[in-house]
């Protein structure tokens, strides 16, 4: 059986071309023109229905009409296809745009006949040899189910790869969802290939037991990754982050107070493709470091929609530092004066600027410095200590506009830490000034480099 998906709408929807001995049968029909072209000399016999809404019926009537095909569906979604306002297409502007979805034209209320043939929770169809059996699935609609045809489930939406499915709006049911429809699909075996209604199609388990799946790859050490965290750190990730499973890789968006930090783990460089989807459900600016002693292919991260945004140099010193009285230990009434002095100074999408907590905790473990002139904070510097060597990590450093010119930045620099310990610092490769500051006390890059890039939406 040859099965062909039919996605060339501005709703993004699945339709799907089932063919077989110069037989076919549609489900979900929305462009009736690419069904037509899909369908080629086939006899269109049946057109099923896995749910009422109007994005997956457009095209039923124009079908049903040039093929005298038979529909088949659950008996709600039978009556709800024949109300514009039970099949959502009088809202259909108002929803799409809240999906940030733009049409070339708008969408009219439309109404479709009665299906041929309804079924109440289980239905049967035998086809040219195949079984298609048909389950209601409520949850997502009233009139949800998912039709299962050997290894493959049509399931509408009532499951999807990279998001939940929605179960909120009119005819929406999280009880049945919870205890009708995901019993059932827990029922199946994990080998199932899962054809959705929107989005990629996907294998059961990676969804199913996303957790146990993304566990399982972080332990047998990805061959490809750009998040370098100890097994606690990544159980913490996939618990409080939007994740995803596409075989034996994992992607991950980490939510920043206004943007998202994009993560993964992969065995091949191939598997970044198609996440589009994934990407635009959250409607933010998303992050893409890459840490690399190569040159970087961005080819590989355009074809995904990322730009270069900038680049950074690890560089290191051990330090002999200088001693001078006019750095102190920041103080918790400082708090105010310094996050308001970082935030003016750096860019929140790449410098990883403390929270107001973080200072906090910064300041209680001692490893904010300040320089203060005519009681007001002139500089700041964050030495954070990092392992059992007692190395330090140069965090950041700043100095107030006003006070730019008088050697702060090298009392900072050269002055700190007290101790004489081994320091790495990060460095914008376009910014000059800190680049010559850093190496006239001795730190020099090592070679690894921060590729940063963007994806504006």
């Amino acid at each position: 059986m040859k099965i062909t998906t039919c996605n060339k709408n501005d709703i993004g929807i699945n339709s799907y071309v089932l063919q077989h001995n110069n037989h076919a049968i549609v489900i979900d029909p929305n462009n009736y023109k690419e069904i037509l072209k899909a369908l080629g000399n086939d006899k269109l016999d049946y057109i099923l229905l896995t749910h009422e809404h109007f994005d997956h019926i457009m095209a039923v009537d124009e079908l049903r009409l040039k093929y005298d095909a038979q529909l088949i569906s659950q008996k709600f979604t039978s009556e709800n296809i024949q109300s514009s306002s039970k099949n959502l297409s009088k809202f259909s502007n108002i929803i799409l745009d809240f999906m940030n979805k733009k049409l070339n034209s708008p969408i009219s209320e439309i109404t479709v006949k009665p299906a041929n043939i309804t079924f109440d929770d289980t239905y049967e169809l035998f086809w040219q040899g195949y079984k298609f059996f048909f389950k209601h699935t409520p949850g997502h609609s009233a009139g949800s189910s998912c039709i299962l045809v050997e290894d493959f489930l049509f399931a509408g939406d009532s499951l999807f790869e990279s998001c939940e499915t929605s179960l909120k709006g009119p005819g929406t049911k999280k009880k049945d969802y919870l205890n009708i429809t995901m019993p059932y699909l827990n029922s199946l075996k994990d080998s199932i290939q899962v054809f959705a209604g929107h989005y990629n199609n996907f294998r059961l388990e990676d969804k199913l037991n996303a957790k146990e799946q993304a566990i399982k790859i972080f332990k047998n050490r990805c061959k490809y990754t750009n998040c370098f965290v100890n097994y606690k750190d990544f159980l913490n990730l996939i618990e409080n982050c939007y994740f995803f499973v596409r075989e034996n890789s994992i992607f991950i968006l980490k939510k920043e107070e206004e943007f998202y930090r994009f993560y993964y783990f992969l065995s091949d460089y191939k598997a970044i493709n198609d996440l589009n989807d994934f990407f635009q459900m959250h409607k933010k600016t998303i992050i893409l470091e890459v840490a690399s002693r190569k040159s970087l292919d961005k080819s590989l991260y355009n074809n995904i929609g990322f730009s270069p945004y900038k680049v950074y140099s690890r560089y290191s010193a051990d330090k002999k530092s200088k001693k001078f009285e006019i750095i102190e230990f920041a103080k918790v009434q400082d708090i105010e004066d310094i996050k308001k002095m970082i935030d003016n100074t750096f860019d929140v999408l790449v410098d990883y600027v403390p929270s107001i907590s973080d200072l906090n905790t910064l300041i209680g473990k001692e490893e904010i410095f300040i320089i203060k002139q005519d009681n007001e904070i002139a500089g700041i510097a964050i030495y954070e200590k990092k392992g059992a060597k007692d190395t330090y990590y140069l965090r950041l450093t700043c100095v107030h506009p006003d006070y730019r010119g008088r050697s702060i930045g090298y009392y900072l620099i050269s002055g700190l830490p007290l101790e004489n310990k081994r320091c790495t610092a990060w460095i914008d490769d376009d910014n000059k000034i800190a680049k010559k500051l850093d190496i006239g006390v001795g730190y020099k890059a090592d070679g690894l480099k921060n590729y940063i890039l963007i994806l504006r939406q």
